[in-house]
């Protein structure tokens, strides 16, 4: 079992194969807007985590080992133009 980080600043497939997301940091640098993560190798199928992100502050989450999202086909993230990503996750 693997951790990986990886900075995103635009849509982008993160891992394939089954693992966990555990952390997010996103940013955004003008109007509010719209991060998506998949269970998937795509942007479309099944949505685990989807979160509005404003201009005022950086939406900053950390999953305890309990809570952390499952994803079994990959992880993919959707990005509008104007943010910015962090995105931290286990590989299973």
């Amino acid at each position: 079992m693997a951790d990986s980080v990886q900075v995103a600043s635009s849509s982008v497939l993160l891992r394939t194969g089954a693992g966990q997301l555990v952390g997010v940091v996103i940013t955004c640098s003008s109007t509010a807007a719209l991060a998506t993560f998949y269970n998937n190798t795509a942007g479309s199928g099944t949505k685990i985590f989807e979160a509005h992100v404003s201009t005022d502050q950086p939406l900053i989450i950390f999953f305890s080992d309990r809570f952390a999202l499952f994803f079994t086909t990959g992880l993919y993230l959707s990005l509008a133009a104007n943010l910015t990503a962090t995105v931290w996750w286990r590989e299973l």
